[in-house]
């Protein structure tokens, strides 16, 4: 519509990172590196094992997916930031 702007609030981002590895070797590598680079980050607690991470720590997200661009080239990273019209 005419005349309407989309307003983006200065929330901080929620990054989202997806990745495909199919089961196997490189499957059980890639968690093992995701598990060391949680250790390395001071990282607690569960995480899903849905291939996806969503965080507010863009480092975190950006480190995470130059990992799984190692085992695979299946990812994708995405920034998504609240919209009100």
């Amino acid at each position: 519509m005419m005349g309407e702007r989309t307003r983006v609030p200065s929330d901080p981002a929620v990054w989202i990172v997806d990745w495909d590895i199919p089961v196997g070797a490189m499957r059980f590598g890639f968690y093992r590196a995701l598990r060391r680079l949680r250790r390395e980050l001071g990282l607690v607690g569960r995480m899903s094992t849905m291939s996806v991470l969503i965080t507010q720590d863009r480092e975190l997200a950006w480190r995470v997916y130059h990992l799984v661009l190692r085992y695979t080239e299946r990812a994708h990273i995405y920034e998504a930031r609240e919209a009100h019209v």
